[in-house]
């Protein structure tokens, strides 16, 4: 087994930690040591933590030493991060921990526990772990006792996070699935439940939307029965719900959910992998809402809580969203910037992008937004070149969704190529790919160029076989969204950005100009927007360039020309 000492960050010792008398405080230690320390936690039994995290001190190692580490562990999933790593570290550096007396047996157990505790301090503190982290973990596994249901389900647990963040769904779903069942042995409900989170973002990520929904369905239902049911827990639930209705493209119900639940589970127990799902679909409603000064201003939030928490591969994450949300608003020098800023340029310049050291390139979402990106700067061909491996990954890790994702890319590829046959054949394959699935908003989100593909494809146009009914049905459902909702005739003479006027009033430029016909000052737009007042000048200097007139008021009045506002 790797030596402990190899993943501990040691920092200074704790100084001044209260104490109250031992008659008080005693009792309370008993119980946590004599029930497992950690494992009360995610059996949903708190009691008596917050007591012991007052009044706790050095000298309990010796004599307390699981309650040591479960106060360590209920630090960490209570946003403590910092405590909690500084209680371990003293723990570390105690002698006391491995004394003679104890049994061989007893300093393995002790030895293990102390492995999990730092790995999950680790997951809070979003520090990346890989294949190292998951080499100690499998060998936990192999040594731990099997009637040690709650260690074991804690240890396949870490396992799920590891294999999540290495990008390799097929394992982690197989170690959630077991740790769940481990939990339940145990005794643990509470911990099986948040095995749910896991498995739903693994599901949607695999292409089975149904699966996602069942998956927090349960959850939800788990959580109502418990006696005392975790609100943090229910409003994980919701956000995660809020990503699945999305995708379905019933954005009044995202909405919904979001609202309900963003600050809570901003307060509480939330990883890198809820913040990021949250964070995501809250950018991306506000994209549709607001446009991109929205989404701007959804994204700021997230870079400010990610850097207030210090977690910087959240922050990356959120990089790779406001790259999202810059090219499919086509500010693509922004974009660019965002790029290099987010250290991915390299990838985007190079001729292999199968860099399994960039834990970036393991999500699906990033291959996604560079492979758009280079589509939209006219790089199609070379976007084509790199498409395959990215596509390969995905397929490698049951990654279907984004595999699907990937094709529509292709097709906008193609189609800007001039290769119209291909470009409807590639988005043919990504709307038959997740079958009976009801995905409707990634392919909505490319734009009105999707629905001249769709209508080729209804129309039979460089068909290579008949389209099954299901098929058709699907592309019947995206091709009447546009009709309803996102497209009118084009007029020519009443269109800027090239774009009609109707569409005009739902992007962003439509609030600048309507917050220039109330005569707001730049100052006062940025401050309502969520946006610099550069960003501002910058719009509004873009906009008089495409209305051809040279100041605010000739914008608006050119802008009730041409019927916009």
């Amino acid at each position: 087994m790797m030596g402990i000492m190899d993943f501990m960050h040691l920092g200074p010792p704790i100084k001044g930690l209260p104490v109250n008398s031992l008659q008080k405080i005693e009792p309370i230690i008993n119980r946590l040591e004599q029930s497992g320390g950690w494992r009360l936690v995610m059996q949903g039994d708190t009691q008596g933590f917050e007591s012991a995290t007052t009044h706790l001190d050095a000298s309990h190692i010796k004599t307390h030493p699981l309650a040591y580490l479960g106060v360590a562990f209920y630090l960490a999933k209570r946003g403590n991060k910092q405590m909690s790593r500084q209680l371990l570290n003293e723990f570390m550096r105690s002698d006391s921990h491995t004394s003679s007396n104890a049994t061989h047996k007893n300093k393995i157990e002790q030895r293990t526990d102390v492995h999990l505790v730092d790995i999950h301090i680790s997951i809070y503190e979003d520090r990346e772990l890989g294949e190292q982290e998951a080499k100690l973990l499998e060998t936990i596994l192999d040594n731990q006792a099997a009637d040690d249901h709650l260690g074991r389900a804690l240890t396949m647990n870490h396992l799920c996070t590891v294999f999540l963040h290495l990008g390799e769904f097929n394992q982690s779903q197989g170690y959630a699935e077991n740790a769940m069942r481990a939990y339940a042995d145990g005794k643990a409900q509470y911990g099986a439940l948040h095995l749910h989170t896991h498995l739903g973002q693994i599901r949607l990520a695999r292409g089975d939307i149904y699966g996602a929904e069942r998956e927090y369905q349960l959850m939800e239902e788990g959580l109502g029965k418990l006696p005392d049911e975790p609100s943090d827990m229910m409003s994980i639930c919701q956000a995660l719900r809020s990503e699945v209705a999305y995708e379905m493209n019933d954005i009044q119900l995202s909405r919904s959910l979001l609202d309900a639940a963003l600050s809570a589970v901003e307060d509480h127990d939330a990883w890198l992998d809820v913040l990021a799902a949250v964070y995501r679909v809250n950018t991306r409603l506000a994209l549709l809402r607001s446009g991109l000064p929205g989404a701007l201003s959804a994204l700021a939030h997230a870079e400010n809580m990610a850097s207030e928490r210090g977690m910087p591969r959240l922050r990356r994450l959120m990089r790779v969203e406001k790259i999202r949300a810059l090219t499919l608003s086509d500010e693509l020098v922004l974009a660019k910037q965002e790029i290099k800023l987010a250290e991915l340029d390299g990838i985007v310049n190079s001729s292999n992008w199968d860099d399994e050291a960039d834990w970036a390139m393991r999500q699906g979402a990033t291959a996604v937004a560079l492979a758009r990106y280079l589509v939209r700067i006219g790089r199609a061909e070379r976007a084509l070149s790199v498409l395959s491996t990215a596509e390969d990954r995905a397929i490698r890790n049951g990654q279907l969704l984004a595999v699907a994702k990937l094709r529509v890319i292709r097709a906008t590829a193609y189609w800007r190529t001039h290769k119209q046959r291909d470009a409807v054949h590639a988005l043919v394959d990504a709307v038959r790919l997740l079958g009976k699935q009801p995905f409707r908003r990634f392919i909505l989100d490319e734009g009105p160029e999707l629905q001249q593909m769709i209508q080729m494809a209804l129309d039979g146009d460089y068909a290579q076989a008949r389209t099954s009914q299901l098929l058709r049905k699907r592309l019947t459902e995206l091709n009447h969204h546009w009709a309803v909702f996102e497209t009118q005739p084009v007029d020519n003479e009443n269109t800027f950005y090239g774009k009609s006027a109707s569409a005009v009033r739902t992007s962003a430029s439509h609030q600048y100009l309507e917050l220039l016909a109330v005569g707001m000052s730049n100052k006062e737009i940025g401050r309502t927007l969520g946006v610099t007042e550069n960003t501002v000048k910058y719009h509004l200097k873009k906009l008089f360039k495409e209305l051809r007139v040279d100041n605010r008021a000739r914008a608006v009045n050119r802008a009730r020309e041409l019927g916009v506002i």
